[in-house]
């Protein structure tokens, strides 16, 4: 018998199942976080920095997803995805305490 065992295969089908989870919800987060830090710091008008932040998002999102199956493991995906989403959702709160003083 030449291919995987039983608890192999599932293992395998387990890791891309919670890889996909990752990339659709841990990554639609973290973009929505980093639409909001982007919208709050490129230096135009608010709309226009919006709809840029919003098309920047969609590249970013896509480089994600393609990282996350890159990843060595699925749990390095989870911890740097949520990193990202964390760091940007932070700078997306402190942004406007900043620059109204």
């Amino acid at each position: 018998m030449t291919g995987q065992s039983g608890i192999q295969k599932r293992r395998g089908d387990l890791d891309v199942a919670l890889r996909i989870v990752i990339a659709v919800f841990g990554g639609y987060a973290a973009m929505a976080a980093c639409t909001m830090l982007l919208a709050r710091t490129l230096p135009a008008r608010r709309l226009d920095a919006t709809l840029w932040a919003t098309i920047l998002s969609f590249a970013l999102y896509a480089a994600l997803v393609v990282w996350t199956f890159a990843a060595s493991s699925a749990l390095r995906a989870i911890l740097v995805v949520a990193a990202i989403g964390l760091a940007a959702a932070l700078g997306a709160a402190l942004v406007p305490m900043l620059v109204s003083r």
